[in-house]
């Protein structure tokens, strides 16, 4: 007969095989492993001054820590990222093993895991998931200087702060943000029916004419949101209740608001469901890349590369705005900042190399009479004027074959026009007037080398002289028509910020352009995202 005494043994080695890992040994395996990974100092350090205790896991499963970060990951997908970036098919095994095991080394290496995926997330929340450097992008900007320390997060985790309103400090401090966070919430919480792609028609469609494809636009319209009521008939006639829905689209969309239904309006109303989801999320990701719209006392010059307008913002507040030309698509107009110091009236234009050699020279080669048609004349680079007839144009092949600099005279044929708005930078871009008028009443105004028009030089020029003395509108209007360039500084320099958004909100609508330089395309794909459908 077995004495009493022993009959509780197998009970008892059955308690003590089934207790978990105590946070002793958790934390003796979590030191063991980041010392053996030999992992970078700050995440040594943040483990050690908490004495390697798990920042996210305990004995019996997650911390409350833990928990609040799946929670956050939840949440991303506004942010136009994806949880399985952060939270891998092994790492949501280790929950489910945890929460039966005894092996502290799962607890540790799980623990070890989601401070990784952490500092991934708040690092790609900070500067954005892709490095612009990699793509085939006109993008200048210099990318966003990380303010995340390493070793404060993790501390801060340790100390008990909200894992939320951590990773919201990693978020850019810029509006743009949380609005277009909030367009993305709204498009995934309730989501638009997929419809066909509508065919664009032979000709224009105009109010009262018929057409086989206005039930189409009408039903689209109404899951957009611009048509309030969706017409119960499958009438075909244009009518007037669908003509300002038609303008509200056009509005939204950066078109004529017109209410004609032509190509660009197919075109931005074919955009599906799928496409303005992946928009607002390389958006999202661009913005994550700029530097914060730090309040300051200097005045913003905005510039939407895609939208074709430039903005005056002062105190937060934008106060001007004008329709422009940006660059060609094979001479675009790069992303940048910088520091507007002065203003050109009356300006010279000397051509720089592109021009010169694709366009200039060879039409001096077929019209000899060239530059006195377009009062252009030839300097040497201590810009003395050289005769012409000393040029031999025909034998002209390479650029190191033209030692000398072609320079227009201000006039109606300068095409900088009467004044020139300077932020000097290394890719020689500047805001500029233009005599030719009639591009400013294109849709798309993409027809420059590079720089940018303005619509309304005079009035610009007028915000940026307000208050120094003598520059009224007559002095401007003077200075504008010399027959010699008139250099003017600013009392206070100006930030210039050069931008490519394709999406934004204004006043509680989405705003959406079309991706005229295929930035948002390059990024899509950079980012694993759907891809835009063809146009």
């Amino acid at each position: 007969m077995i004495p009493k005494i022993f009959r509780f043994i197998p009970l008892l080695f059955l308690f003590y095989s089934c207790q978990k890992p105590s946070p002793t040994q958790i934390a003796e395996s979590v030191e063991s492993i980041i010392e053996n990974a030999e992992m970078d100092s700050s995440f040594f350090k943040a483990y050690s001054e908490n004495g390697f205790k798990p920042l996210w896991v305990k004995s019996k499963g997650l911390k409350n820590s833990g928990m609040d970060y799946l929670e956050a990951l939840d949440d991303i997908k506004f942010d136009g990222l994806d949880k399985e970036d952060y939270l891998s098919e092994e790492e949501a095994l280790l929950m489910e093993k945890i929460q039966e095991s005894k092996d502290p080394a799962l607890h540790a290496r799980l623990d070890i895991a989601l401070s990784h995926s952490f500092l991934k997330l708040a690092s790609d929340l900070n500067i954005g998931k892709i490095n612009p450097s990699t793509l085939n992008i006109e993008w200048k900007m210099e990318r966003k200087v990380p303010v995340l320390n390493k070793e404060e997060l993790l501390m801060s985790i340790s100390s008990g702060k909200s894992v939320k309103k951590i990773l919201n400090s990693c978020r850019p401090d810029n509006f743009l943000y949380s609005e277009l966070s909030s367009i993305l919430k709204r498009l995934l919480t309730k989501p638009i029916k997929e419809t066909a792609s509508i065919e664009t028609p032979k000709e224009k469609i105009e109010i009262g004419q018929t057409h086989v494809s206005i039930p189409a636009i009408s039903e689209k319209l109404w899951l957009l949101g611009d048509l309030k009521e969706q017409s119960q008939s499958e009438g075909t006639e244009y009518e007037e209740d669908l003509q300002e829905a038609v303008k509200q689209f056009q509005k939204r969309n950066g078109l004529f608001t017109d209410g004609i239904i032509g190509p660009d309006f197919i075109t931005a109303i074919n955009y599906s469901y799928s496409d303005l989801v992946t928009k607002t999320e390389v958006n999202l990701e661009r913005l994550r890349w700029l530097p914060d719209f730090i309040p300051s006392e200097k005045n913003k010059v905005i510039v939407n590369i895609p939208d074709y307008h430039l903005y005056y913002v002062s105190n937060d507040d934008t106060v001007f705005t004008s329709r422009t030309i940006v660059g060609k698509d094979y001479r675009q107009t790069p992303v940048f900042k910088a520091e507007m110091t002065h203003l050109v009236f009356s300006p010279t234009w000397t051509l720089p190399e592109t021009i010169l050699w694709e366009d200039v020279i060879p039409a001096i080669q077929k019209d000899s009479d060239y530059l006195r048609k377009n009062n252009m004349k030839v300097l040497d680079f201590q810009e003395n004027e050289i005769d012409i007839e000393e040029v031999d144009w025909e034998e002209l092949k390479e650029i190191e074959d033209f030692t000398y600099l072609i320079r227009q005279a201000p006039g109606e044929q300068n095409p900088l026009g009467r004044v020139k708005f300077m932020f000097p930078n290394e890719f020689s871009i500047y805001i500029h007037d233009s005599p030719a008028k009639a591009l400013f009443s294109r849709e798309e105004r993409t027809f420059s080398s590079g720089c940018i028009r303005v619509e309304q030089p005079e009035k610009l020029a007028s915000i940026l002289l307000d208050g120094v003395a003598g520059w009224d509108e007559a002095k401007i209007s003077e200075a504008m028509n010399l027959d010699e360039e008139k250099k003017i500084n600013l009392d206070k320099t100006l930030e210039v910020w050069i931008l490519y958004l394709t999406v934004w909100d204004e006043d509680g609508e989405m705003q959406v352009r079309e991706d005229i330089y295929e930035m948002d395309s390059q990024l899509a794909e950079a980012m694993a995202l759907p891809l835009l459908g063809e146009r």
